[in-house]
């Protein structure tokens, strides 16, 4: 198939702006000749890669993945470039990370710390957002607390964490509730993971969910939970790095059981492996170790 690299360029544009309009002033072209890419590209394709019947421009199941595929390719052509312009480029490349926050912030970035890393960024969004952030080629490597089957993705493991029940110290029980159903009437702090986290938590300890939980508080970030269960206003379950430092909690643990969760490194397959990943994925098994 000769497919010319232009009518591609156009598509990725106008797959990012989802907008033929935007799409042709960014490339300094007119709408209708960034049109005409689209349709002669779509033509070569025998396939519709954008649905025009609705109010809003939006891709076809087709248009989705090819769009993944120029992302990944220009993307890791730029590099090839800049690599062969100046041998030495490669390491000055910025490393992209995307972490679920609980592991992200208590236990990555400490990492990274410690390693003395260079020109990386690092970004905390939810688990499905980091498989976004891989699959649309925006982020290097992520780590997340589910493994996942793709063909697309490589998945490792490099991480145990324990999940914990964190209740105000200076109200505390001095023990777990002995039934689960006994947390209804308990006021929750939630944030954006907790159904993931406390599930895993219950099934861990109790071997099932309590009946309804009552979400008395609710955030994105770590932080303002751990500060909320401190100010006594309310219970969370929270990764056991979280706890550690956090001033004003304490945690609740059974006298046997544990709440034992994987983190796990995923990069794109067959894409060219930023150096900083194994050094990164390394330092953490030598951790996980000790």
């Amino acid at each position: 198939m000769d497919l010319d690299p232009r009518y591609l360029q156009a598509f990725v544009q106008v797959g990012r702006e989802l907008s033929f309009s935007r799409a042709a002033k960014a490339l300094h072209l007119t709408q209708p000749a960034v049109s005409y890419q689209i349709r002669r590209l779509e033509e070569q394709l025998g396939a519709s890669l954008f649905d025009r019947t609705t109010r809003r421009l939006t891709l076809t199941p087709v248009g989705v993945r090819l769009l993944d595929v120029c992302e990944r390719f220009f993307g890791d052509f730029a590099r090839l470039a800049g690599e062969l312009r100046d041998p030495t480029s490669a390491v000055a490349i910025p490393l992209r990370i995307a972490s679920v926050s609980g592991f992200g912030r208590y236990v990555l970035f400490p990492l990274l710390q410690r390693l003395a890393l260079r020109h990386y960024s690092l970004r905390f969004p939810t688990a499905d957002q980091v498989f976004a952030s891989l699959h649309d080629g925006s982020c290097d490597v992520g780590f997340v607390y589910m493994p996942v089957v793709s063909s697309r993705l490589v998945t490792t493991d490099v991480w145990n964490e324990e999940l914990v029940l964190v209740v105000p110290a200076r109200a505390a029980p001095r023990s777990l509730p002995r039934k689960v159903d006994d947390f209804t009437a308990v006021p929750f702090v939630t944030y954006d993971e907790s159904e993931y986290v406390f599930g895993k938590w219950f099934e861990a300890i109790y071997r099932h969910r309590p009946h309804s939980l009552h979400s008395a508080y609710h955030f994105e970030e770590l932080e303002e939970v751990v500060a909320t269960v401190a100010a006594g206003r309310g219970w969370s379950i929270v990764p056991g790095d979280c706890a550690r430092h956090a001033k004003g909690v304490r945690v609740l643990r059974h006298p046997r059981l544990r709440a034992r969760n994987r983190i796990y490194a995923v990069t794109r397959a067959g894409a060219r492996e930023h150096p900083a990943v194994a050094t990164i994925v390394d330092a953490m098994r030598a951790a996980r170790s000790v």
